[in-house]
């Protein structure tokens, strides 16, 4: 499984050696060979480890997901006979330190599958007595380049935030301010400076430093069954007091981080991380997510910096060589030309099935577009009924986070269209940018990524966008459907299938 995971790493070779498949047809069939029910070894687990790892993130064959699922169960199983700490059976103390960081390693693996797929885990630390590792410096090179600092920083992660909201989301019947408050204590669980740098010349250190998106995973996993159903919902008002408010927030501020953290990465090793597929599927879920967003509430203040980032990811997809990744252009480009479709629409006052909008008697000025969407009416747990502030037990950051969109929403359209919606007299509408009192941004410290000259103004909204061809129906082949009903609070997880 080494050889196989090298030959796909490997800049020596090319992108599309078939090598790699071969040692790994060859690793399964050694595997095969060995009656891992009756004897279960250290290097045994391990190489199971490693395929685990090569069907999530380097292979695209359809079930792969699947297969890694069940071979999880099996590995989980077998590896409780080798995490042990040797006191009984004399085993070296380098043995024991191989052996507590291989089983952390797969409880940390262990439940992001798991939350990948919202099914339980096959492993629990609250079950588990293996203590951690020691986390040795590399003596080979500088101490801050050393990997002890991320496998360290990962498995601290695990055990406050990973594990805690893996086993919240498998209880039936959550409350959202248990997501707000495990949303708050990802958002709060420190990063150390070694793994912010940004001027690491090693390979290693630079992957490892790339912190943000599985931080951002985990937060769109948690959020992500709330915001289809936030757009999904006919039976209130999509605005600042919606319940579910802050979970489209995250998603879409989550969606919009992981598209930014994927091109910085490839701009700094482009050869390397066009061949890791899972930083390019993970940015596709990211794509749908502001698509879906852009469809169904074209009136928000995210919308409009939603379609600077759709572009920003249509014009990372253009720059991969790799073929892999390349073969999901001409699918986000449908998706993408949907979701700008849509949008040209509203702004030009058409008919748009993808929504329905209706203004309520108190208007909130903190989103100022209120909308409405039809959906399927399942809810975990039982809410509360909406509060003057959705936000109020929220991290901060989601309100920064909407505050940054709304100056982009201004930029993009200093002046308000009048909007088609239920209400006969379009001049009751709210204007666009009333905000009282106006939100506070902290400009030394931006939350959005940077925005160049190429997706700073995707339509040209200087001038009056063109009025696209109206068509009935939204759909292609291979693509995703916007139109109310044809996505529901179930389908998140294949469309949206962070990993």
């Amino acid at each position: 499984m080494i050889l196989a995971i090298g030959c796909y790493v490997d800049l020596n070779r090319p992108a599309e050696s078939p090598d790699s498949e071969k040692y790994h047809m060859l690793a399964r069939a050694a595997l095969c060979e060995i009656p891992v029910l009756e004897d279960t070894t250290v290097e045994t687990v391990t190489a199971l480890y490693y395929e685990l790892w090569f069907l999530l993130v380097f292979s695209d064959k359809k079930k792969s997901t699947d297969q890694a699922w069940a071979l999880m169960g099996l590995t989980a199983k077998l590896a409780q006979s080798v995490y042990r700490n040797g006191v009984k059976s004399k085993v070296i103390p380098e043995e024991v330190e191989n052996r507590r960081s291989l089983f952390w390693e797969l409880l940390c693996l262990d439940s992001r599958l798991a939350l990948s797929l919202g099914r339980p885990p096959s492993l629990s630390v609250k079950h588990m007595d293996c203590s951690r590792p020691m986390y040795i410096p590399d003596p080979h090179c500088d101490f801050l380049e050393s990997s002890h600092h991320y496998q360290s920083w990962k498995h601290s992660f695990y055990v406050d935030c990973l594990y805690p909201i893996v086993d919240a989301l498998s209880q039936p019947g959550i409350e959202y301010s248990t997501v707000l408050e495990l949303d708050m204590q990802v958002r709060k669980f420190p990063i150390p400076e070694h793994l912010q740098r940004q001027n690491s010349q090693s390979r290693i250190m630079l992957l490892q430093q790339s912190v943000e998106p599985p931080v951002n995973l985990v937060l769109l996993q948690l959020h992500r069954t709330y915001f289809m159903r936030a757009l999904s919902g006919p039976e209130e008002a999509f605005n600042k007091r919606h319940r579910y408010a802050p979970s489209v927030v995250a998603v879409w501020l989550g969606a919009v981080r992981m598209i930014a953290a994927v091109e910085t990465l490839y701009r700094r090793e482009p050869e390397l991380a066009a061949r890791i597929l899972g930083y390019w599927s993970n940015t596709f879920s990211a794509v749908v997510a502001i698509a879906l967003l852009v469809s169904r509430a074209p009136f928000t203040c995210l919308s409009p910096a939603g379609l600077q980032e759709l572009q920003r990811a249509r014009l990372l997809y253009q720059a991969v060589t790799h073929t892999r990744s390349s073969e999901i252009v001409p699918m986000l480009d449908i998706i993408i030309a949907k979701a700008n479709n849509i949008f040209q629409r509203w702004y030009h006052g058409q008919d748009v099935p993808t929504l329905v909008l209706r203004h309520e008697d108190e208007h909130d000025t903190f989103i100022d577009q209120l909308i409405k969407m039809d959906s399927n009416p399942f809810v975990p747990a039982p809410s509360p009924p909406p509060t003057d502030d959705s936000f109020q037990h929220a991290h901060p950051l989601l309100t920064q986070c909407i505050a940054e969109a709304h100056e982009r929403a201004k930029i993009m359209f200093p002046m308000r269209k009048p909007c088609q919606c239920s209400v006969g007299n379009p001049t009751t509408c709210p204007p666009s940018h009333s905000w009282t009192p106006p939100p506070h941004i902290d400009l030394s410290r931006p939350i959005l990524p940077y925005l160049y000259a190429e997706i700073a103004n995707p339509f040209g909204f200087n001038a009056a966008p063109a009025v696209p061809p109206i068509t009935s129906h939204y759909t292609g082949p291979n693509s995703v459907n916007f139109e109310l009903g044809a996505l529901h609070p179930n389908t998140e997880q294949s469309w949206m299938g962070w990993f």
